[in-house]
């Protein structure tokens, strides 16, 4: 009993690719692993990453069980419920969309209904319910069933998910730990999730987020959660940005995209293309426009790593000027590899500024003190309906970027043209709004000190579980 109150055993799970780079490349889990004895149930991308989490854990695969229809059928409900009940500008679009893909009279009507239901069910009492109906009836099926049998041998004090959005394939274990009585813990992915993804679920005991404002957030969206129960610990997606004996030399950055040491490149970082058409046309012209402001100019295009590689293949075959250099990301699970995160923060380090539609990389620029243009227009002479890049700069998680006034919004060409122009001459111009958002922002939870939030945090719990 004495050596389980010193090494509580802790059971992690690395649900999707992300989840390596943001706790297994940044030592996290190492680091959580000093004090306890931890069990990782993890998707496997490849063999060396494997190797590396076997050095840390016991591993056990993470499979992909499907669950019943009629489980399914009430997570989507709930889903659809939870949206309406947000009703935020990303949950209205995401509600439209889904309006949209529904093809076919058949699924039309079906569209028609589970809306109807929704509508009934929106609301925080009805979500609180839901969310009981969700564990209650998780119990009946087979994938919890076999969580619990490997929870009750491994008798676990605490189950850490470290990624609560697109990792469906964990839901199966936080429920078994829940009908055990084991207490579980998330991390909020992402910055934007609550008010552009869907419910958070299952009900966890504890959430991480990543910084005061996302906590506030969580608790309004959430009223039945206690303020004790949402830590803030930063985001250690970051954490990369901060390990600069890792990050190349400019000259082996530019050796590695064909640059000659008297050039100088601005970073567009492209989208989903699902939701951005006619990207690869706007980078173009882009392009164009920094090629006239002097040939020691160019452009290095960062391809959104779950893209598909076509995307941008008919503009890389004919425009060699415009460099775009592969991302080093696994296929499997969508994973970054080590490599691309050195390869990532070199690139955002070293360019002139950087530009993208209402990106993550936004803040990313401004934490290497650089310029974030932002294109706030569509594709010209293009129809892109049912999308509208401008929709994005309204979303609740992106509209104080815009209203910090770190970054240069573009409405038009002849902006982003001004903008490319502006940088050049003065790229300290939004320096101070630059420095003011990043300290709002992230409230000093930035690099190493995210390590040392989570270490804290976890044995805090522990002491409590």
């Amino acid at each position: 009993m004495s050596q389980e109150r010193n090494n509580p055993t802790i059971v992690i799970i690395l649900p999707r690719g992300e989840s390596y780079r943001n706790f297994v490349y940044t030592g996290i889990i190492e680091k959580l692993g000093e004090n306890t004895n931890q069990h990782i149930v993890a998707v496997i991308p490849n063999l060396d990453l494997k190797t590396i989490i076997e050095k840390q854990a016991k591993v056990k695969e993470l499979t992909n069980f499907s669950f019943s229809y009629f489980f399914g059928l009430l997570h989507e409900i709930t889903d659809l419920a939870h949206n309406r009940y947000m009703w935020s500008a990303a949950a209205q679009v995401r509600w439209n969309m889904r309006d949209v893909e529904a093809s076919g009279f058949k699924n039309r009507a079906i569209r028609i209904l589970k809306k109807g239901l929704a509508l009934l069910l929106a609301g925080k009492v009805q979500l609180k319910l839901l969310d009981n109906l969700s564990q209650f009836f998780s119990e009946r099926e087979d994938s919890v069933r076999y969580w619990k049998a490997y929870l009750q041998q491994v008798r676990p004090r605490l189950v850490f998910n470290t990624s609560h959005s697109h990792a469906r394939n964990a839901h199966a274990i936080i429920y078994a730990a829940n009908a055990l009585g084991i207490k579980t813990c998330t991390f909020l992915f992402s910055w934007d999730n609550l008010t552009s993804q869907g419910r958070v679920v299952p009900v966890y005991d504890y959430y991480f987020a990543w910084n005061s404002e996302i906590k506030t957030d969580f608790h309004t969206i959430y009223p039945f959660i206690a303020d004790s129960k949402v830590k803030v610990t930063g985001t250690p997606q970051f954490i990369g940005h901060f390990q600069t004996e890792k990050h190349l030399s400019i000259e082996d950055l530019y050796k590695k995209i064909g640059l000659k040491t008297n050039e100088k490149y601005f970073l567009y970082s492209s989208g989903m293309s699902h939701h951005m058409p006619f990207e690869p046309f706007v980078v173009e012209r882009i392009a164009d426009m920094i090629h006239s402001l002097g040939n020691e100019y160019r452009l290095v295009v960062r391809t959104y790593a779950k893209d598909k590689k076509e995307v941008f293949a008919d503009l890389k075959s004919r425009r060699p000027d415009i460099i775009i250099p592969n991302v080093d990301w696994e296929k499997n699970f969508q994973t970054p590899l080590p490599e691309d995160q050195q390869f990532f923060s070199s690139l955002l380090r070293n360019c002139i500024a950087g530009i993208n539609v209402a990106s993550t990389i936004s803040l990313e620029l401004c934490i290497f003190d650089k310029p974030a243009i932002n294109v706030g227009y569509n594709p010209p002479g293009k129809d892109i309906f049912p999308y509208n890049y401008t929709r994005f700069y309204s979303f609740d998680h992106y509209k104080p970027i815009v209203d910090s006034g770190a970054i240069h919004l573009a409405q038009n060409e002849e902006e982003i043209l001004h903008c490319l122009k502006k940088v050049l001459v003065n790229p300290n111009e939004k320096k101070v709004q630059r420095d003011q958002l990043i300290q709002h922002f992230f409230q000093g939870q930035l690099g190493e000190v995210v390590s040392d939030n989570f270490e804290l945090i976890f044995k805090d719990i522990l002491n409590h579980a």
